[in-house]
Formats: C-alpha cells, structure tokens, sequence
C-alpha cells in the first residue's frame, strides 16, 4: 500500500504538464467557498439566536418590573 502511494507521489512530482497544480487549486478554491457558505450561514443563525436571547431577556426584564409595581 505504501508503495503504491509513493508511486502516486512521483507521478504527482513528475508532472510536466501543470494538470497536478491545477487540480489543487480548484481543489482549495472549491473547499474555500464551501467555508465561506457554511460561515455564513452558520454565522446567520447565531444572529437569529442571539436576537430570540436578548428578546427574552427584555420580556422577563419586562415581567419582573411589573411584578414589582
């Protein structure tokens, strides 16, 4: 198995045609949008989350005030 990764290295090394270094581009763009998509949305939800927290916060804030008066 070994072997057969490192026969896959050298071919990888040996390329001539630029094919190997295009393909790690595309690779690294492709895995750089994937972060940035799931960032965003990721980054979305925890707005919303946020937003619902500090909703509730006023709410009970809100509650115990009148309870006081």
């Amino acid at each position: 198995m070994i072997e057969n990764i490192s026969k896959k290295l050298k071919v990888l090394k040996d390329d001539k045609k630029g094919q190997t270094s295009v393909e790690v581009i595309l690779l690294i763009g492709s895995i750089l949008v994937i972060s940035i998509i799931c960032g965003t949305y990721i980054y979305k939800i925890n707005l919303e989350i946020n937003d619902l927290f500090n909703q509730t916060l006023v709410k009970g804030r809100e509650y115990l005030f009148n309870k006081l008066n």
